[in-house]
């Protein structure tokens, strides 16, 4: 008897080389989708933080409580706002650098897909602060706005991060009066949220696919429809590049298309399976390839923010570093293993030793943060997440070299510990206006130490 459907193993293989690829494209665009949903809309694990179009100002550094981001920085206030560029222009007011002169900030935009496109900061904008237009695809500058800076938006949902350096709690109210220059507005002319977003109409709980399919080993079947729906939900909101138009092209091929009203029921049996089969494939290369692709102390993201046509790079940095700035602005180091190759874990100690004169070379500051398997603040007695270059109380060696150690249990002297959990974990050490030459410098590895 013939087969029925004779081409039905091909175009499962070829759903499932489809679902891969669709995964790794799409996983920053829903990541940005499900964090804008969740911070204007709030859920059981995360409060609203502000409604579309509204800053939202963090008034705290970040602490292990703070679970609606991965990977916070510890030493930064943070001003966040999801803006939408459907109903026309915005003006964003930049702080003043004159008046808080040797205090580093940025605000840094992003389109949909993650891309850091643009950083309004001291470096650019006027030393008094001014105000520049958001214009999205499309958009035109009103009249009257023409003597302003106009920023060019690739989508028109674009998320803002403004970032203010901050240091202990004494330090709070001079950061804050930077932060509370920061200003939103409708353009003249235009209207606040008329035209709702897509995502605030999606049913139930924004997916997090990473952390259902790897951290908590959700069967791929159960997770993949609910993430394949999102992304095409997601991309009939979405503007996409024109050089991508071939590869979403491509995905029509398993049926994933740009449609709010997209059914995964409508497949047929092969795509759901193959589809199915690729994102479980997906799911294991992206958090594969986040731990680091080499078992190497450190791997430092020469990708990160602006990424071109490496999806790969973009995924990794969305699914461990969301919101990463572009690498003129800021450097990672992501440090998963020993100087011994061996993946970091809390029943060991640690010690990371930068030579004299070998500190991070870097124009505005540096620090290393701790992050538990979760890849959020990991919580511990002292409430100390990181330790940089602003850390009070810090003990340089006699040789002016500094130590910095990383144990479950303090040591004797703990003014250069920093706690780790009982189980795995991983360092970022953040490089703020990285200094030319940077990458001839490498960072040390973390030496394990007997118990």
């Amino acid at each position: 008897m013939n087969d029925p459907h004779p081409l039905a193993g091909a175009r499962q293989s070829l759903a499932r080389a489809i679902g891969l690829t669709a995964f790794v494209f799409g996983y920053p665009l829903i990541e940005s989708m499900r964090t804008c949903r969740l911070q204007t809309g709030g859920s059981a694990t995360a409060p609203l933080r502000a409604p579309v179009d509204a800053l939202h100002h963090i008034r705290r550094p970040s602490t292990d409580q703070d679970r609606d981001i991965v990977t916070p920085a510890n030493d930064l206030l943070y001003t966040t706002a999801w803006i939408h560029l459907a109903d026309g222009p915005r003006l964003l007011t930049v702080p003043s650098a004159a008046r808080h002169p040797g205090r580093y900030f940025v605000l840094a935009l992003y389109d949909a897909w993650t891309e850091n496109f643009e950083n309004l900061g001291p470096r650019n904008c006027a030393a008094g602060g001014e105000t520049v237009l958001l214009v999205g695809p499309g958009g035109q500058v009103p009249p009257g706005l023409e003597g302003h800076r106009v920023v060019r938006c690739p989508t028109n949902l674009v998320w803002l991060i403004g970032r203010i350096l901050v240091g202990d709690e004494a330090d709070w109210p001079a950061a804050r009066a930077l932060q509370a220059e920061i200003a939103l507005a409708p353009a003249r002319g235009t209207g606040l949220g008329r035209r709702p977003l897509g995502v605030e109409q999606w049913a139930g709980e924004p997916i997090d696919a990473m952390a259902e399919a790897w951290e908590q080993q959700r069967p791929a079947e159960l997770v993949a429809p609910r993430f394949f729906t999102a992304l095409c939900q997601a991309l009939a909101e979405t503007q996409a590049r024109p050089e991508d138009a071939g590869l979403i092209a491509w995905l029509g091929q398993a049926g994933l298309v740009a449609n709010p009203q997209f059914s995964w029921e409508a497949l047929d049996e092969p795509q759901r399976k193959g589809l199915v089969e690729g994102f479980a494939d997906a799911v294991t290369l992206v958090a594969t390839a986040a731990r680091s692709r080499h078992t190497r102390p450190w791997t430092l993201a020469r990708r990160a923010g602006r990424y071109g046509n490496d999806y790969l790079a973009r995924a990794l940095t969305a699914y461990i570093g969301l919101g990463a700035l572009a690498t003129d602005e800021a450097l990672y180091g992501a440090g998963h293993f020993d100087a011994r190759q061996q993946p970091l874990a809390g029943p060991r100690r640690y010690r990371l030793r930068f030579a004299p004169g070998e500190l991070p070379p870097v124009e505005a500051f540096w620090s290393v943060t701790l992050y538990d398997a979760d890849r959020f603040l990991y919580p511990n007695a002292i409430g100390r997440h990181a330790i940089g270059d602003r850390t009070p109380g810090l003990r340089l060696e006699p040789d002016g070299s500094l130590v910095i150690d990383f144990a479950h249990e303090a040591p004797a002297d703990a003014r250069n510990w920093l706690p780790t959990p009982a189980g795995p974990f991983y360092l970022i050490l953040r490089l703020y206006h990285p200094r030319d030459g940077i990458h001839s410098w490498k960072i040390p590895a973390l030496e394990p130490l007997e118990n």
